[in-house]
This record gives C-alpha cells, sequence and structure tokens, in this order.
C-alpha cells in the first residue's frame, strides 16, 4: 500500500512538472507582457495535454497544438475544434474556450489542459520624416522614440537645395555657383581648342572672376589638354608608321618579284633549248622534267609574292581607316562633351540667377535678422486600427505602441522664441 502511494505521488509530481514546463514555455516569451488581447496577425503557439490516470502521468496532443496566424478577421482556424473568434480574447481566455471546446467536441469527461503562447506580434510601421521607413518587429513597451531609433533616426536633408537657406547659406552656394562657372568655362575652353586642333588652350577670365582660381583651374585643364593630345599623336604614330613598314614591304617584295621573273625567264630558255636536245637524243627525257619541276616552283613563288603584295596593300587601306577613325572618333566625343559641358554651364548660371532674385527677396523682407529664429521639431501621430475604425492619435516620445501601429513622424519648424509645443499621449489604457 505504501508503494502505491509513493508511486501515484511521484506520478502527480511529473505531471505537475510537465504542466509547469508548458506553463513557462508560455510565460517565457518577452514578447508577450504587458499585451493581452489578440489581434489579427499575431502568430501563436498552441500546446494541449491531457491527464491520463492509467499511465499516471500528463500526455501531450501534438496533432492539435502548434503554431498558428490569426486571421486578419479576427479568427483562428484550428484541428478539431474549426474556426473560433478571438475578438477581445486574451491568450488565457482562448486556452479556456480551446479546452472547452475539445471537451465538447470529444466528448471528455474533463477537459484537457490548453495553453496559448504568443510567438510574434504583428509589425509596427514607421513613415513620414524617417532615415528607414517601413516595416519593424513589434516589441511589448516600445515607445514611440525607440522606434524612432530602430528606423536610424529622423531623416536628415542630403540635397542642400532642399533644406531652409538663410542669407550666409545663399551667399555661400553663390560663391560655389560662381567656381562651377569658371570651371566649366575653362573646361569648354579646353575642348575647343582640342576640336581646332590648336596648341594650348585660349581662355582670359572676366574682370569679376577669382583670377587665382582660374590659373589654377586652367593649369589644370592644359595637363589634361597636353595628355589628351599625346594620346592621341602616339596613336596616329603608330598607324603611320605601320603604313610605312608595309610599303616598305610592298617595295621589297616588287623587287623579288623582278628577280623571281629572270629566274622564270632563263630556266624556260633553258626548258626550249632541253626539248631540242631530247628531241635528238643528246638528253634524256628525265632532265626535261626536272627543268619543267623547277619552273613550276619558281611561277608558284611569284604567286606568293603577288599574293603578299596584295594583303600588305589591304593592311596599308586598314591602317589608313583607323587612322582616319582615330580622328573621327577624337572629333565625335569632343563634341560630345562640348555639348554636354555648355548644358550643364547654362544649367549653373540660370540657377545662380535664380539663387540671386532669392537672395535679394529674403534681404528685401529682412528676413536676414531672423535666420536663426527657428528650428524643426518633430511631431508624432500614432494611425491604430481598432476593429473597423481607424484612428489617428496625437503622441509624443514616451508613447507605448501597439501591434499594427503606423508611426508617422513629421518635421514641424518652431519659432526660438516660443514654447514648444506640448504634444499629448494616448490615452491611459494604451499607455499602460
Amino acid at each position: 500500500m505504501l508503494g502505491y502511494l509513493m508511486r501515484n505521488r511521484l506520478s502527480r509530481c511529473t505531471a505537475v512538472f510537465a504542466l509547469a514546463l508548458v506553463a513557462l514555455s508560455a510565460a517565457g516569451r518577452p514578447a508577450g507582457a504587458g499585451i493581452d488581447e489578440l489581434s489579427p496577425k499575431t502568430k501563436i503557439r498552441i500546446s494541449i495535454i491531457q491527464w491520463m490516470p492509467n499511465k499516471g502521468a500528463y500526455e501531450k496532443w501534438d496533432a492539435l497544438g502548434g503554431e498558428f496566424t490569426i486571421a486578419p478577421d479576427e479568427t483562428l482556424t484550428l484541428p478539431v475544434i474549426g474556426t473560433l473568434s478571438v475578438a477581445n480574447l486574451t491568450s488565457a481566455t482562448l486556452a479556456e474556450q480551446i479546452a472547452a471546446r475539445l471537451k465538447e467536441k470529444i466528448g471528455l469527461t474533463n477537459p484537457p489542459e490548453a495553453t496559448v503562447a504568443i510567438v510574434a506580434y504583428p509589425p509596427i510601421y514607421l513613415v513620414g520624416d524617417v532615415t528607414a521607413p517601413g516595416e519593424y518587429q513589434f516589441q511589448a513597451g516600445l515607445t514611440v522614440l525607440q522606434a524612432l531609433a530602430m528606423g536610424g533616426g529622423e531623416r536628415r536633408l542630403e540635397n542642400k537645395a532642399e533644406a531652409p537657406q538663410g542669407a550666409t547659406g545663399l551667399v555661400g552656394q553663390l560663391r560655389e555657383m560662381d567656381n562651377a562657372i569658371l570651371r566649366g568655362e575653362i573646361t569648354i575652353a579646353r575642348l575647343r581648342a582640342e576640336m581646332a586642333g590648336a596648341k594650348q588652350i585660349d581662355f582670359n577670365p572676366a574682370a569679376e572672376q577669382n583670377r587665382a582660381l582660374a590659373a589654377a583651374i586652367l593649369k589644370q585643364e592644359q595637363a589634361v589638354f597636353t595628355s589628351r593630345a599625346n594620346v592621341l599623336s602616339r596613336q596616329a604614330k603608330s598607324f603611320s608608321d605601320l603604313r610605312t613598314l608595309l610599303e616598305a614591304e610592298i617595295d621589297t617584295t616588287q623587287k623579288k618579284i623582278l628577280g623571281n621573273d629572270e629566274d622564270i625567264a632563263s630556266v624556260q630558255k633553258e626548258l626550249s633549248d632541253m626539248k631540242s636536245l631530247v628531241e635528238r637524243g643528246i638528253w634524256t627525257p628525265s632532265r626535261l622534267t626536272d627543268i619543267q619541276r623547277m619552273l613550276r616552283s619558281y611561277q608558284a613563288d611569284r604567286l606568293d609574292l603577288v599574293t603578299a603584295i596584295m594583303r600588305a596593300r589591304q593592311n596599308i587601306a586598314e591602317a589608313t581607316r583607323n587612322l582616319d577613325g582615330l580622328y573621327d572618333k577624337q572629333q565625335t566625343e569632343v563634341s560630345s562633351d562640348l555639348q554636354l559641358q555648355q548644358a550643364n554651364l547654362d544649367q549653373l548660371k540660370l540657377k545662380k540667377e535664380t539663387t540671386q532674385k532669392l537672395l535679394l527677396e529674403y534681404l528685401s523682407n529682412g528676413d536676414g535678422a531672423r535666420e536663426q529664429s527657428s528650428e524643426p521639431a518633430l511631431a508624432y501621430t500614432v494611425i491604430r486600427q481598432t476593429g473597423e475604425k481607424v484612428a489617428a492619435l496625437p503622441a509624443d516620445e514616451t508613447t507605448l505602441l501597439q501591434p499594427g501601429d503606423v508611426v508617422r513622424i513629421t518635421k514641424q519648424a518652431m519659432a526660438a522664441g516660443d514654447s514648444k509645443q506640448s504634444i499629448t499621449g494616448l490615452p491611459e489604457e494604451n499607455s499602460q
């Protein structure tokens, strides 16, 4: 009897330990703290166990458990049970409903033990003036400021033309434009000198332009001009030398042909004399055959020499085409660069004119004294869907977010002398 009681107690302890492990697996998820109600797109893990008195242990029903995702219409489809509505349910109440449904479906005396653990919440979304807008993983206790940090912080304007400019900024832009215009004009002068085949760049800066800067830029462009001219000259000389070499080869081959022709004439005369000697029986026919073979060899050599001359003349024509194409290509490239530089220069001058007008308007309106009177501030709005309703809620950096929230971040200019605009937080129930 004592052994039976000890075994029964041991089995009970084992069962309690197994149940505790399941409960710990549900409570061990850091994302589960603080957010009770289940929302659409939430991923959950369901574990179901049943006490088996005949075995004295809990048995886990793997076929009925597993990971599931709540549908957008706040429903959950499970094996055996079918479709459940999870609207306004928490993990604990969902577990109770699953246990009750299983008891009813299977016809159990006692309901099984069911636990629901949240694996992953729906993401949050960052939009507006943030460095990296997009979708981010939700974590329990996540605030608006933490979400902004996840998105890389507030967006910084990289394009200077987008940023608000004061008088100092506009003057700096005009100085940069003047330097760019000067560089563009010198580059255009260099390209025109290349097209004309000149030896150097002809450029005289205007009286209002920076002569020291113009001299430095002109020196750089002269180095580019000389380098490009040297490259073109070397390539042209290479083709010219090839033509000269081929012409010399043709002259040499023609001289060889003259010598070959003399050999052919000599062999033909000897062959003619040999035929009469063979006919009179003085020479044997084999000797006549040797002379005929020698004549054919000389004639074949002559054909090879003529072919070599034709090939050399073909190479001369190709070298001439390459030489002409080299200059044509250089002219085409320079013309294209010239058009591009001229378009950029015209655009710079137009931009300079616009900036000068903006500066004049800025100074005439007296805005220079208020140049530092404002600074951008961030405003936060949380867009939250509850059921079929979507609400835009004002927020601040400490506002707690919920799964599926969309956080809109915008910059607002505020006067330096004014107090910062106060932004109310979400209702108390949303920040708990």
